[in-house]
Parts: C-alpha cells; structure tokens; sequence
C-alpha cells in the first residue's frame, strides 16, 4: 500500500496575538519524503502537530488514502524517562506492541512479540541495547528507541519532530538509511529536520515554513547556498559560508 498525500487549504494557527501559520496552501505527494525546515519559531513542529490532530487549527487538512485508512507513526523531538524507573528498552517496545499492562505480558508467551521487536530495535542499530534501562540511554539512543516503536505497526504515513536530536553520528546514519528504504517501500514520511547536509543526503523533497510556506521544491532547487543564507538566517556565519564552499564544488 502506498502511503497518503496530504493536502493543506488556508491552514491558520494562532495563540493569542501570536500568528503561527498563516494561509498555508500546500499538497505533501504520496509515496515521498518530505523534509520541512526553516527557522526557530516559524511553525514547523505547529504544522506537524496541525496534521497530526494534535493541535487546533482553522483551514483543512485532507489525508488522502490510496483505499483503506491506512495507519500513522509518529516520532516525538524527544521524551523524558526516569533514569530509576525499571522500564528497560524491551519493556518499552513490548509495552507499546502488546497494549497490555507489562505485569500481565509478563505471564503471557511472548516469543513472537519479542522476536519482532528485536527485529526493529536492529533496524534503528539499537538491539544490543535491549536490557539497558530508557532512562539510562542518551537522548540520541532514546530517539532511536522512539523510531524503533513508530514502526511497530508498520506505518504507511511517518510524522518525525526532528529525528535525530541528540545523536551522534552513526545513529544520523542509521536513521538516513532507514528512511530511505522506507520510502522504497511506497510510505509517506514527513520530518522536521534542521541539518542542512543530511538533509542534502536524503534527496527528499524540501518545504521552507516561516508562519507562510516559503519556498517548495527538490533539494537542489531549494537548498541552493544563496537560499540557504537567506531563508536559514538564524544560521551560523561558518555554516553558510560551508554550504557556499560546497555549491562552488558542485
């Protein structure tokens, strides 16, 4: 199955005074990765939380199936876990997998369950780390985790808040070619992502929000270095002037 686009008309979202979106009018294609990027406090995470039904908003949002309501994943910017609660890795998958309290899963033949959830704690290079308690992994091995548990149900529409926050970077390098294969397989991913080369390594398609959609394309049209210095102000000096160096190279 081939997952949904999403289509956007006259999206508004305002707390208070304060204008997050504004008019925005856009279509997300089926079967792509879509990254959406800009700077801090233009809307990003708003526009992921609208479509999401997470958030109150004015406009319409359409998701359209290609047949039947197909399922949705979503992966938060990050989560808090007590580093004293006894909620190891394994716990916390078979937790979301089973829908069951774990004090009952426990009593319960769990082979089948257990096998799958290695299965996706390997896709995301985190099965080693199956015992270790949540609260004593890092924030990127904790994304990781997140990522492993978005695709328990095997989603066909994929929402990431900045995924990589916090990691090092093979764990970047694992969730790239996740995600790449991912869309190989027709799913439909939306991320809110704010580095500008791995991004450039995704070849997904780019959408520029700053309240208002700014600019729209393919990560050559859109991540030229003179749009990046202009759109991605809040960047610094030295990373402009890196992504000039590589636009020279090009």
């Amino acid at each position: 199955m081939v997952g949904p686009s999403i289509s956007l008309k006259n999206v508004n979202l305002q707390y208070g005074d304060n204008q997050i979106l504004h008019e925005i009018n856009h279509q997300f294609e089926a079967g792509q990765c879509h990254v959406v990027m800009g700077p801090n406090g233009g809307g990003k995470t708003s526009l992921l939380r609208s479509i999401l039904g997470l958030t109150p908003f004015t406009g319409n949002i359409d998701i359209h199936w290609s047949g039947r309501k197909g399922k949705v994943g979503y992966v938060p910017q990050k989560a808090v876990f007590e580093s004293s609660l006894p909620l190891t890795v394994m716990d916390f998958i078979l937790l979301n997998q089973s829908r069951t309290p774990l004090f009952w899963s426990r009593w319960r033949n769990l082979s089948k369950q257990r096998s799958f959830a290695l299965e996706q704690l390997e896709r995301v290079g985190m099965v080693e780390r199956a015992e270790r308690r949540m609260g004593q992994l890092s924030g990127g091995e904790q994304q990781r985790v997140l990522f492993a548990q978005a695709l328990l149900d095997n989603p066909d529409l994929l929402v990431l808040d900045e995924p990589t926050t916090g990691m090092d970077e093979q764990g970047v390098r694992y969730l790239e070619s996740l995600i790449m294969e991912l869309v190989t397989e027709g799913k439909t991913l939306l991320a809110v992502h704010h580095d500008v080369s791995a991004v450039r390594r995704l070849q997904a398609r780019v959408h520029v929000v700053n309240r208002q959609l700014v600019d729209s394309g393919s990560v050559q049209e859109v991540l030229t270095p003179e749009k990046v210095e202009r759109l991605f102000n809040h960047y610094s000096c030295s990373n402009v002037d890196v992504m000039k160096k590589q636009g020279k190279a090009a």
